[in-house]
Protein backbone atom coordinates (compact mmCIF):
# COMPACT_ATOMS: atom_id res chain seq x y z
CA UNK A 1 0.00 0.00 0.00
CA UNK A 2 1.57 3.58 -0.94
CA UNK A 3 0.48 6.91 0.12
CA UNK A 4 -2.81 8.24 0.64
CA UNK A 5 -3.17 11.75 -1.24
CA UNK A 6 -6.51 14.03 -1.97
CA UNK A 7 -5.52 16.48 -4.13
CA UNK A 8 -7.82 19.75 -4.89
CA UNK A 9 -10.43 17.70 -3.38
CA UNK A 10 -13.88 19.55 -2.61
CA UNK A 11 -16.40 17.22 -0.32
CA UNK A 12 -19.56 18.12 0.57
CA UNK A 13 -23.72 17.23 0.35
CA UNK A 14 -25.89 18.15 -3.30
CA UNK A 15 -23.36 19.73 -4.41
CA UNK A 16 -22.51 22.23 -2.01
CA UNK A 17 -18.83 21.97 -1.08
CA UNK A 18 -18.05 22.06 3.03
CA UNK A 19 -14.46 22.01 2.60
CA UNK A 20 -12.83 23.17 -0.32
CA UNK A 21 -9.35 22.28 -2.52
CA UNK A 22 -8.16 20.08 -0.27
CA UNK A 23 -4.49 18.58 -0.52
CA UNK A 24 -3.18 16.16 1.82
CA UNK A 25 -0.90 13.58 2.14
CA UNK A 26 -1.10 11.14 4.87
CA UNK A 27 1.80 9.18 5.82
CA UNK A 28 2.27 6.17 6.06
CA UNK A 29 3.28 4.34 9.75
CA UNK A 30 1.88 7.81 10.84
CA UNK A 31 -1.70 9.19 13.03
CA UNK A 32 -2.77 12.16 11.73
CA UNK A 33 -5.53 13.85 13.56
CA UNK A 34 -8.24 16.33 11.93
CA UNK A 35 -9.47 19.27 14.62
CA UNK A 36 -12.25 21.61 13.87
CA UNK A 37 -15.81 22.82 15.21
CA UNK A 38 -18.90 20.54 15.38
CA UNK A 39 -20.06 20.76 11.58
CA UNK A 40 -16.85 21.97 10.15
CA UNK A 41 -16.92 18.79 7.81
CA UNK A 42 -14.61 16.77 9.36
CA UNK A 43 -16.83 13.72 9.60
CA UNK A 44 -17.59 14.50 5.87
CA UNK A 45 -14.06 13.66 5.19
CA UNK A 46 -13.75 10.81 6.35
CA UNK A 47 -16.72 9.70 5.04
CA UNK A 48 -15.35 10.58 1.86
CA UNK A 49 -12.29 8.61 2.22
CA UNK A 50 -14.32 5.56 3.00
CA UNK A 51 -16.40 5.86 -0.25
CA UNK A 52 -19.31 6.36 2.01
CA UNK A 53 -20.24 9.57 -0.40
CA UNK A 54 -19.10 10.96 -3.20
CA UNK A 55 -16.21 13.97 -3.70
CA UNK A 56 -17.92 16.86 -5.43
CA UNK A 57 -14.41 17.39 -7.58
CA UNK A 58 -10.69 16.68 -7.27
CA UNK A 59 -9.19 13.27 -6.62
CA UNK A 60 -7.95 11.24 -4.07
CA UNK A 61 -5.43 8.10 -5.11
CA UNK A 62 -3.88 5.45 -2.49
CA UNK A 63 -0.24 4.41 -4.17
CA UNK A 64 -1.01 6.08 -6.94
CA UNK A 65 -4.16 4.90 -7.96
CA UNK A 66 -7.73 6.24 -8.35
CA UNK A 67 -9.46 5.33 -5.33
CA UNK A 68 -12.67 4.76 -7.09
CA UNK A 69 -11.57 2.46 -9.79
CA UNK A 70 -11.24 0.51 -7.19
CA UNK A 71 -13.18 -2.63 -6.29
CA UNK A 72 -15.34 -2.48 -2.92
CA UNK A 73 -13.83 -5.32 -1.87
CA UNK A 74 -10.26 -4.35 -2.06
CA UNK A 75 -10.83 -0.87 -0.90
CA UNK A 76 -12.40 -2.74 2.29
CA UNK A 77 -8.92 -4.75 1.96
CA UNK A 78 -7.02 -1.23 2.50
CA UNK A 79 -9.39 1.16 3.84
CA UNK A 80 -10.97 0.37 7.18
CA UNK A 81 -13.82 3.08 8.59
CA UNK A 82 -15.29 3.29 12.41
CA UNK A 83 -17.24 5.62 12.49
CA UNK A 84 -20.21 7.30 14.26
CA UNK A 85 -23.40 6.11 12.67
CA UNK A 86 -25.00 4.24 15.50
CA UNK A 87 -25.07 0.58 15.18
CA UNK A 88 -28.14 -1.60 15.60
CA UNK A 89 -27.60 -5.14 16.11
CA UNK A 90 -29.86 -6.85 18.31
CA UNK A 91 -28.53 -10.37 18.89
CA UNK A 92 -25.07 -9.93 18.01
CA UNK A 93 -22.37 -10.61 21.10
CA UNK A 94 -18.86 -8.40 21.07
CA UNK A 95 -17.22 -11.50 18.94
CA UNK A 96 -19.65 -11.45 16.27
CA UNK A 97 -19.47 -7.63 15.71
CA UNK A 98 -15.31 -7.65 15.66
CA UNK A 99 -15.50 -10.82 13.43
CA UNK A 100 -17.83 -8.68 10.90
CA UNK A 101 -14.51 -7.21 10.30
CA UNK A 102 -13.06 -10.50 8.25
CA UNK A 103 -15.94 -10.00 5.69
CA UNK A 104 -13.75 -8.88 2.99
CA UNK A 105 -10.92 -11.88 3.86
CA UNK A 106 -13.81 -14.74 4.84
CA UNK A 107 -14.86 -15.11 0.90
CA UNK A 108 -18.02 -15.56 -0.09
CA UNK A 109 -19.91 -17.74 2.96
CA UNK A 110 -17.97 -15.86 5.42
CA UNK A 111 -16.41 -18.97 7.10
CA UNK A 112 -13.79 -18.00 10.17
CA UNK A 113 -10.33 -19.90 9.70
CA UNK A 114 -7.82 -20.00 12.65
CA UNK A 115 -6.23 -17.00 11.05
CA UNK A 116 -9.37 -15.12 11.14
CA UNK A 117 -10.05 -15.85 14.79
CA UNK A 118 -6.98 -15.20 16.08
CA UNK A 119 -7.08 -11.68 14.79
CA UNK A 120 -10.77 -11.49 16.54
CA UNK A 121 -9.30 -11.85 19.72
CA UNK A 122 -5.92 -10.17 19.11
CA UNK A 123 -7.96 -7.08 18.32
CA UNK A 124 -10.58 -7.72 21.36
CA UNK A 125 -7.54 -7.94 23.60
CA UNK A 126 -5.93 -4.79 22.02
CA UNK A 127 -8.86 -2.74 23.18
CA UNK A 128 -9.62 -4.22 26.69
CA UNK A 129 -12.87 -5.97 25.03
CA UNK A 130 -11.78 -9.62 25.36
CA UNK A 131 -14.49 -9.66 29.03
CA UNK A 132 -17.04 -8.17 26.35
CA UNK A 133 -16.78 -11.30 23.93
CA UNK A 134 -20.44 -13.08 24.80
CA UNK A 135 -22.00 -10.12 25.99
CA UNK A 136 -24.92 -8.46 23.41
CA UNK A 137 -23.82 -5.73 21.44
CA UNK A 138 -27.59 -4.06 21.75
CA UNK A 139 -27.11 -4.09 25.57
CA UNK A 140 -24.18 -2.88 25.73
CA UNK A 141 -23.44 0.66 26.94
CA UNK A 142 -22.10 3.49 24.70
CA UNK A 143 -18.53 3.20 25.77
CA UNK A 144 -18.05 -0.46 25.77
CA UNK A 145 -19.69 -0.40 22.32
CA UNK A 146 -17.10 1.43 21.32
CA UNK A 147 -14.67 -0.29 21.83
CA UNK A 148 -16.42 -3.11 20.16
CA UNK A 149 -16.33 -1.02 16.99
CA UNK A 150 -12.47 -0.03 17.18
CA UNK A 151 -11.48 -3.61 17.25
CA UNK A 152 -13.80 -4.41 14.50
CA UNK A 153 -12.12 -1.81 12.34
CA UNK A 154 -8.53 -3.22 13.78
CA UNK A 155 -10.13 -6.55 12.79
CA UNK A 156 -10.00 -6.06 9.47
CA UNK A 157 -6.20 -5.50 9.20
CA UNK A 158 -6.49 -2.94 6.79
CA UNK A 159 -3.28 -0.86 6.23
CA UNK A 160 -5.18 2.84 6.39
CA UNK A 161 -7.76 3.36 9.06
CA UNK A 162 -9.81 5.72 9.65
CA UNK A 163 -11.85 6.75 13.13
CA UNK A 164 -14.57 9.26 13.77
CA UNK A 165 -14.03 10.10 17.17
CA UNK A 166 -12.60 7.17 18.38
CA UNK A 167 -12.74 8.25 22.43
CA UNK A 168 -16.16 9.61 22.45
CA UNK A 169 -18.52 7.78 25.62
CA UNK A 170 -15.31 6.44 27.12
CA UNK A 171 -13.53 7.68 30.22
CA UNK A 172 -10.02 9.47 30.35
CA UNK A 173 -8.53 5.81 31.04
CA UNK A 174 -9.74 4.23 28.45
CA UNK A 175 -9.56 7.34 26.14
CA UNK A 176 -5.49 7.26 27.12
CA UNK A 177 -5.53 2.91 26.50
CA UNK A 178 -7.69 3.31 22.91
CA UNK A 179 -5.17 6.01 21.60
CA UNK A 180 -2.24 4.01 22.55
CA UNK A 181 -3.65 1.11 20.75
CA UNK A 182 -3.66 3.26 17.59
CA UNK A 183 -0.47 4.83 17.92
CA UNK A 184 1.05 1.11 18.35
CA UNK A 185 -0.98 -0.01 15.64
CA UNK A 186 0.89 2.95 13.44
CA UNK A 187 4.94 2.40 15.26
CA UNK A 188 4.51 -1.76 15.14
CA UNK A 189 2.28 -2.41 12.17
CA UNK A 190 3.00 0.49 10.07
CA UNK A 191 -1.11 1.47 9.68
CA UNK A 192 -1.88 5.00 8.72
CA UNK A 193 -4.66 6.33 11.27
CA UNK A 194 -6.40 9.05 10.46
CA UNK A 195 -8.93 10.06 12.92
CA UNK A 196 -11.09 13.12 14.27
CA UNK A 197 -11.30 14.11 18.02
CA UNK A 198 -12.65 16.87 20.17
CA UNK A 199 -9.69 16.90 22.73
CA UNK A 200 -6.99 18.92 21.29
CA UNK A 201 -4.86 17.62 24.26
CA UNK A 202 -4.82 14.70 23.58
CA UNK A 203 -4.36 15.02 19.62
CA UNK A 204 -1.44 17.37 20.36
CA UNK A 205 -0.06 14.48 23.14
CA UNK A 206 -0.69 11.55 20.17
CA UNK A 207 -0.21 12.23 16.98
CA UNK A 208 2.03 12.73 14.27
CA UNK A 209 0.03 15.64 12.12
CA UNK A 210 -2.59 17.44 12.46
CA UNK A 211 -5.18 19.18 10.03
CA UNK A 212 -7.44 22.02 11.37
CA UNK A 213 -10.36 22.50 9.50
CA UNK A 214 -12.30 26.18 9.91
CA UNK A 215 -15.23 27.66 7.66
CA UNK A 216 -14.77 26.36 4.32
CA UNK A 217 -10.94 25.40 4.23
CA UNK A 218 -7.84 23.78 6.06
CA UNK A 219 -6.10 26.59 7.63
CA UNK A 220 -3.34 24.29 8.64
CA UNK A 221 -1.40 20.97 7.88
CA UNK A 222 1.61 19.64 8.87
CA UNK A 223 3.72 17.88 11.62
CA UNK A 224 2.17 18.43 15.32
CA UNK A 225 4.93 20.90 16.69
CA UNK A 226 4.91 22.95 13.43
CA UNK A 227 1.12 23.64 13.32
CA UNK A 228 1.08 24.25 17.03
CA UNK A 229 3.82 26.89 16.99
CA UNK A 230 2.30 28.37 13.81
CA UNK A 231 -0.89 30.06 16.39
CA UNK A 232 -3.21 27.98 14.14
CA UNK A 233 -4.65 26.20 17.24
CA UNK A 234 -5.68 29.65 18.48
CA UNK A 235 -7.15 30.76 15.55
CA UNK A 236 -9.22 27.32 15.04
CA UNK A 237 -10.44 27.67 18.77
CA UNK A 238 -10.94 31.43 18.78
CA UNK A 239 -8.52 32.42 22.01
CA UNK A 240 -7.72 35.63 21.05
CA UNK A 241 -5.47 36.32 23.98
CA UNK A 242 -4.71 33.78 26.12
CA UNK A 243 -7.03 30.80 27.14
CA UNK A 244 -5.38 27.80 25.59
CA UNK A 245 -1.81 27.34 25.20
CA UNK A 246 -0.88 25.26 22.72
CA UNK A 247 2.09 23.74 23.66
CA UNK A 248 0.62 22.15 26.11
CA UNK A 249 -2.42 21.79 24.44
CA UNK A 250 -4.47 22.74 27.85
CA UNK A 251 -7.54 24.97 27.92
CA UNK A 252 -8.25 27.03 30.84
CA UNK A 253 -10.30 29.41 32.45
CA UNK A 254 -9.49 32.89 32.61
CA UNK A 255 -9.37 34.49 36.14
CA UNK A 256 -11.63 37.24 37.61
CA UNK A 257 -10.96 40.97 37.06
CA UNK A 258 -10.63 41.83 40.87
CA UNK A 259 -7.51 42.94 42.28
CA UNK A 260 -7.69 39.87 45.07
CA UNK A 261 -4.22 38.26 45.51
CA UNK A 262 -0.82 38.26 44.60
CA UNK A 263 1.49 35.41 44.58
CA UNK A 264 5.22 36.68 45.38
CA UNK A 265 7.36 33.58 43.87
CA UNK A 266 5.95 30.22 43.43
CA UNK A 267 6.05 27.04 45.27
CA UNK A 268 4.57 23.46 44.59
CA UNK A 269 1.10 24.15 46.30
CA UNK A 270 0.84 27.67 43.92
CA UNK A 271 -0.63 26.10 40.82
CA UNK A 272 -3.54 24.71 42.52
CA UNK A 273 -4.45 27.97 44.09
CA UNK A 274 -4.40 29.58 41.27
CA UNK A 275 -6.91 26.84 39.90
CA UNK A 276 -9.03 27.45 43.32
CA UNK A 277 -9.08 31.51 42.89
CA UNK A 278 -10.44 30.72 39.13
CA UNK A 279 -13.45 28.76 40.27
CA UNK A 280 -14.20 31.91 42.95
CA UNK A 281 -14.03 33.94 39.70
CA UNK A 282 -10.90 35.88 41.82
CA UNK A 283 -8.49 38.25 40.40
CA UNK A 284 -5.12 37.66 41.10
CA UNK A 285 -1.51 38.45 39.61
CA UNK A 286 2.17 36.67 40.06
CA UNK A 287 5.66 37.26 40.08
CA UNK A 288 9.07 36.96 39.69
CA UNK A 289 8.15 33.40 38.01
CA UNK A 290 10.64 32.10 35.93
CA UNK A 291 8.98 31.69 32.20
CA UNK A 292 10.34 27.81 31.93
CA UNK A 293 7.97 26.57 34.84
CA UNK A 294 4.46 25.42 34.26
CA UNK A 295 2.55 27.62 36.47
CA UNK A 296 3.75 30.76 33.79
CA UNK A 297 2.71 28.62 30.99
CA UNK A 298 -0.72 28.18 32.61
CA UNK A 299 -1.10 31.42 33.99
CA UNK A 300 -0.87 32.91 30.96
CA UNK A 301 -3.85 30.56 29.80
CA UNK A 302 -5.69 31.82 32.43
CA UNK A 303 -4.55 35.82 31.60
CA UNK A 304 -3.21 36.31 34.73
CA UNK A 305 -0.77 39.73 35.08
CA UNK A 306 2.51 38.46 35.52
CA UNK A 307 6.18 39.48 35.85
CA UNK A 308 8.80 37.19 34.81
CA UNK A 309 11.99 36.18 33.94
CA UNK A 310 13.96 33.73 31.23
CA UNK A 311 14.59 30.22 32.31
CA UNK A 312 17.83 29.81 34.80
CA UNK A 313 18.81 33.41 35.26
CA UNK A 314 18.29 34.97 38.50
CA UNK A 315 15.51 37.26 39.19
CA UNK A 316 16.59 40.81 39.28
CA UNK A 317 16.28 44.25 40.90
CA UNK A 318 14.33 45.37 38.63
CA UNK A 319 11.83 42.61 37.86
CA UNK A 320 11.47 42.43 42.17
CA UNK A 321 10.64 46.44 41.62
CA UNK A 322 7.98 45.29 38.95
CA UNK A 323 5.99 42.53 40.58
CA UNK A 324 6.26 44.98 43.91
CA UNK A 325 4.42 47.95 42.08
CA UNK A 326 2.19 45.26 40.53
CA UNK A 327 1.52 43.55 43.90
CA UNK A 328 0.90 46.84 45.78
CA UNK A 329 -2.34 47.11 43.85
CA UNK A 330 -3.66 43.47 45.24
CA UNK A 331 -5.56 43.01 48.20
CA UNK A 332 -3.73 40.27 49.83
CA UNK A 333 0.07 38.47 49.38
CA UNK A 334 0.59 35.32 49.05
CA UNK A 335 4.58 34.01 50.03
CA UNK A 336 5.56 31.44 48.49
CA UNK A 337 8.10 29.13 50.44
CA UNK A 338 11.30 29.89 48.27
CA UNK A 339 14.51 28.22 49.57
CA UNK A 340 17.87 30.44 49.61
CA UNK A 341 19.57 30.37 46.29
CA UNK A 342 20.57 33.23 44.02
CA UNK A 343 18.08 32.30 41.95
CA UNK A 344 15.47 33.20 43.91
CA UNK A 345 17.05 35.82 46.30
CA UNK A 346 14.90 39.27 44.68
CA UNK A 347 12.08 37.03 45.28
CA UNK A 348 12.43 36.48 49.06
CA UNK A 349 13.22 40.31 49.32
CA UNK A 350 10.49 41.34 47.94
CA UNK A 351 8.50 39.17 50.29
CA UNK A 352 10.05 41.30 53.05
CA UNK A 353 9.33 44.48 51.48
CA UNK A 354 5.91 43.86 51.02
CA UNK A 355 5.42 42.81 54.89
CA UNK A 356 7.32 46.10 55.50
CA UNK A 357 4.84 48.07 53.33
CA UNK A 358 2.01 46.84 55.47
CA UNK A 359 0.48 44.41 53.17
CA UNK A 360 -1.34 41.24 54.21
CA UNK A 361 1.07 38.73 53.57
CA UNK A 362 0.04 35.15 53.94
CA UNK A 363 1.94 32.04 53.68
CA UNK A 364 0.91 29.22 50.86
CA UNK A 365 -0.75 26.66 53.05
CA UNK A 366 -2.20 29.13 55.80
CA UNK A 367 -3.79 30.96 53.04
CA UNK A 368 -4.92 27.25 51.70
CA UNK A 369 -6.55 27.03 54.72
CA UNK A 370 -8.49 30.40 54.92
CA UNK A 371 -9.76 29.91 51.18
CA UNK A 372 -11.07 26.27 52.14
CA UNK A 373 -12.78 27.93 55.15
CA UNK A 374 -14.62 30.69 52.85
CA UNK A 375 -15.71 27.75 50.29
Amino acid sequence: MGQLRLEKLDIGYGGQPLIRQIDLAFLQGKMTCILGSNGAGKTTLLKTIARIIEPIGGRMTLGGEEIHRMSSLRYAREVSAVLTNRVELENSTGWDVVAMGRNPHTGFFGTLGEEDRRRVQESLEACDAWGLRDQIFAKMSDGQKQKILIARGLCQSTPVLLLDEPTSHLDIFYKMEVLKTLRTQCVQEGKTVICTLHEPDLAIKCCDQLVLVKGDQIIACGETGQVVQSGAMEQLYGFSSGGFDPVLGLAEFPAGSGKDVFFAGADEGTLSLFRQLVRMQKGFAAGVLHQNDLLWRIGQAMQVPMVGQQAYLPVSAEQAQQAFSLAARYDVIVAANLPDSPLVAENLQLIRRLEEAGKTVFRTEEFRRRLAEKE
